[in-house]
């Protein structure tokens, strides 16, 4: 499998930053979230470290990312609309993951 590092995103804190945005959370949302101050996020998302690699996994999971994009920008061989969909899904109910697993398993048939 080949390995791809998103360009943009170079940095750990980088990469909580963009989730954060793409996820459409404030730092005060997201620090509530892990049970952690508005700053910590602030010093996480500029590199300033803190107890980020204490959080790492409980930050994967609120951003709806893998542990290894999270500390190594890491997508494997994922092109983006599939990164993409794979957060949205996610981000879904599972009442709603099970139609949308339903719903591709139609239009993989077509």
């Amino acid at each position: 499998m080949a390995i791809k590092k998103n360009p943009t995103a170079d940095t750990v804190g980088a990469r909580i930053r963009a989730l954060r945005l793409a996820a459409n959370l404030t730092q005060d949302e997201l620090a509530e979230q892990l049970n952690v101050s508005r700053s910590a996020i602030a010093q996480w998302e500029t590199d300033r470290a803190g107890q980020v690699r204490e959080n790492m996994e409980k930050i994967a999971r609120a951003l709806n990312t893998s542990l290894g994009y999270l500390v190594s920008g890491e997508t494997g061989s994922l092109r983006g609309d599939e990164l993409a969909l794979i957060r949205l899904y996610r981000a879904c109910s599972t009442e709603d993951r099970k139609m949308l697993i339903l719903t591709a398993r139609r239009l993989a048939r077509s």
